[in-house]
């Protein structure tokens, strides 16, 4: 059985996770990232992923070099904007790390304050006219952003 042995070490670490904690969609990186920045993770994936007492933060976690902002589509069935949209999330974080992960190590990161994230959002969406409203950073371009404000 090629994979006994990684598998009996999953279950070790399964069993010391907290309670809500996922190791899907990201959450080692997360959980790397959490134990790094020494904040806590949230239960679920529908809001922030972290907080630091009162303060939370999103995470963006990625193995190469690709850091993806995704906010569905720009249609509204509640009669909101989708600018509206946006600002609803973005502004219950304080602020964004995008982190380079391998296996559980965190190689790079970077922090953006959300009110700097939100202002370049929205203008970047409102130059564009497709129905996703997805952005994707690459390190440097994220950092960038910190520069830019």
């Amino acid at each position: 059985m090629k994979y006994k042995k990684a598998i009996e070490y999953l279950h070790k670490a399964f069993a010391e996770l907290p309670e809500g904690v996922e190791l899907t969609k990201g959450g080692v990186g997360e959980l790397a990232l959490a134990n790094h920045l020494g904040h806590t993770l949230v239960d679920g994936d529908k809001n922030a992923d972290a907080y630091l007492g009162e303060l939370e933060y999103e995470y963006k976690i990625s193995h190469t070099d690709q850091f993806n902002f995704n906010f569905g589509t720009r249609q509204m069935q509640n009669g909101m904007e989708w600018e509206d949209k946006i600002r609803t999330k973005v502004s219950k974080w304080e602020g964004a790390y995008c982190a380079r992960v391998i296996g559980v190590t965190v190689e790079e990161v970077a922090y953006i304050e959300s009110k700097v994230l939100l202002d370049y959002l929205l203008e970047h969406f409102s130059k564009t006219k497709g129905q996703l409203l997805v952005k994707n950073f690459s390190m440097k371009a994220f950092k960038a952003l910190k520069n830019s404000s």
